[in-house]
């Protein structure tokens, strides 16, 4: 049995278990440039698009589970740059030019990963209704990390910018709250 028919029989019986609180909720095929529901966990759940200049730098809202009317917003950095240091980045505050503002995100933690390192960035938690508002004004939405007098970030990351597309962004922020709901 390949893995995928594994997982949909799992779901199917999770379906016709009704024990099971969010087995109903199955993620969306993924679509290049179009937000979708694709990760769904007991606690919360993600609307995610692709990176524009890094693909698998992911752009994600995700809410959680009795909280489903505010969003997390989080991308990835997957960088070459092979700094010693690159892990002591962990919980460091950088400065980026998000949409044309200057807003300062947390990288969560920095740590090996395939051919490289990647970062996980906080970039901040919102109302629902005010992520579909910032998020819907530009596409692509844009982000690029600068350089401070704290620190520099060109020394870590390889590439230090990426964008997404804002196509189905508020339709996906509607069907991944109702699931949430459901969890």
């Amino acid at each position: 049995m390949t893995k995928i028919n594994i997982i949909r029989f799992i779901l199917f019986l999770g379906l016709i278990n009704p024990s099971v609180s969010f087995a109903e909720l199955i993620a969306e095929e993924s679509i290049d440039n179009q937000w979708g529901v694709d990760i769904i966990t007991e606690n919360s759940v993600h609307a995610t698009v692709n990176g524009q200049v890094t693909h698998g730098d992911r752009l994600h809202v995700r809410m959680v589970k009795d909280h489903c009317d505010k969003g997390n917003l989080i991308t990835f950095v997957y960088t070459y740059s092979n700094h010693p240091e690159i892990e002591q980045l962990s919980d460091q505050y950088v400065t980026t030019n998000f949409m044309g503002n200057e807003v300062i995100v947390n990288v969560l933690f920095a740590s090996p990963f395939l051919m490289g390192h990647r970062a996980t960035i906080d970039i901040g938690w919102a109302d629902i209704k005010e992520l579909k508002g910032i998020l819907s004004q530009e596409n692509p939405i844009m982000m690029e990390y600068k350089d401070s007098s704290e620190i520099k970030i060109t020394d870590y990351f390889d590439i230090t910018e990426n964008s997404w597309s804002n196509d189905g962004i508020s339709e996906a922020l509607d069907r991944a709250m109702d699931m949430c709901k459901k969890l």
